[in-house]
């Protein structure tokens, strides 16, 4: 197989574009509302101060300005303590999963009110790609006896939303492959060459539909995984609700000239048949949002196991505070040494990170006597 991208000019590319997004010093506490809240049917004012741990008057703050933003509303009573937040929509579907559902029949149905008329056709393109991407996940893996679909248009924007009932896909993977936590479930999905079911399926619709669209999130079991195409980012945040299922939030311009092609060509280099194979990734490497430190060699190991069928490998260092020598070395020496052809790149890494990255890079230098 050849490489069809310089390597040094494509880790730029994705230095200079990823770069722009910081390292948050404080939470966000709006955004940790915002995810609660879609993650769930509704929740309660006592959910959302055990998912921030902040006062009521500090989250009633956040919370009026999701609901003049209209991203937020009541459900049943708006004054007192029994009141109900929950996402805002215009569209609300609950369907019954059977395994007679199909994917593409229910888009039939959805769509004219799912798609504004002047919507791109790239745009009209990737929202049916994505949908039937999740609704084939939730029939085939979620194990849940319903399927809701919720959609809202705002300030140019298309929301849709695909939530089920059934085991939450981050415990699922976690339970079938004998994984030590949930968190480790998202490092094997992000890669986009996972599947619990290999036979039917190559792990690639979940990868290709998060980075597809402007903003993509999944939620489960009080985790939320959240890929922003916009800035370049990937974080892993805890949130508060703890509802059964799983649920997949998207957002994208409906004037957006993405297409799913670019995209499709990005991640994909040319063998010797000229036949695209899908060979480049990139994955998040924090575990959360709040500093991970990442110091032994098993920590490495672990980041990379079954990765090697990539020939392009981007560590995405946001959220991470500190990495050890051996987990540098593991990655960045030995790793490749072991791997022939395969190149990893390190984005967003503080000055902390990039020495230790640089240091393992260069390999051990001969003592002088």
């Amino acid at each position: 197989m050849h490489l069809c991208l310089d390597i040094l000019s494509f880790s730029s590319t994705i230095q200079r574009e990823m770069s722009k997004t910081q390292v948050p010093e404080h939470r966000d506490y709006g955004d940790v509302i915002r995810r609660t809240i879609e993650a769930a049917p509704s929740v309660s004012m006592a959910e959302l101060l055990e998912a921030t741990g902040l006062t009521r008057p500090g989250v009633l703050y956040h919370l009026k300005n999701l609901i003049a933003a209209g991203e937020v509303e009541y459900v049943g009573k708006t004054r007192g303590r029994s009141v109900r937040y929950r996402a805002a929509y215009d569209n609300r579907w609950v369907c019954d999963v059977s395994p007679e559902m199909s994917e593409h029949a229910l888009w039939s149905e959805l769509k004219d009110d799912v798609l504004d008329p002047h919507m791109t056709p790239e745009a009209r393109t990737i929202h049916e790609y994505v949908f039937g991407e999740m609704v084939n996940n939730v029939i085939e893996h979620a194990q849940s006896a319903t399927l809701t679909v919720t959609h809202r248009a705002h300030g140019g924007s298309t929301w849709v939303s695909v939530r089920d009932a059934g085991v939450g896909i981050f415990y699922h993977i976690a339970a079938s492959e004998n994984l030590p936590d949930e968190f480790s479930s998202i490092r094997k999905l992000q890669s986009g060459a996972f599947t619990t079911d290999p036979e039917s399926h190559t792990g690639e619709g979940l990868f290709f539909a998060s980075r597809a669209v402007d903003e993509f999130s999944v939620s489960s079991g009080g985790i939320a995984w959240i890929t922003n195409n916009v800035v370049g980012d990937q974080t892993v945040k805890q949130i508060g609700s703890r509802n059964p299922g799983t649920s997949i939030v998207w957002r994208l311009q409906d004037e957006t000239r993405r297409s799913l092609t670019g995209l499709f060509d990005f991640f994909s280099i040319v063998d010797d048949d000229d036949i695209p194979q899908f060979a480049v990734t990139s994955i998040a490497v924090a575990a959360s949002e709040k500093g991970t430190q990442l110091l032994t060699r098993s920590q490495a190991q672990e980041l990379l196991e079954g990765k090697d069928a990539f020939q392009v490998i981007i560590l995405d260092f946001s959220n991470v505070s500190s990495i050890g020598q051996g987990f540098a070395d593991e990655v960045f020496r030995v790793y490749p040494m072991k791997h022939e052809g395969v190149s990893i790149v390190d984005v967003n890494a503080n000055p902390a990170v990039s020495w230790m990255v640089r240091r393992a890079k260069e390999g051990p230098r001969q003592s002088i006597s």
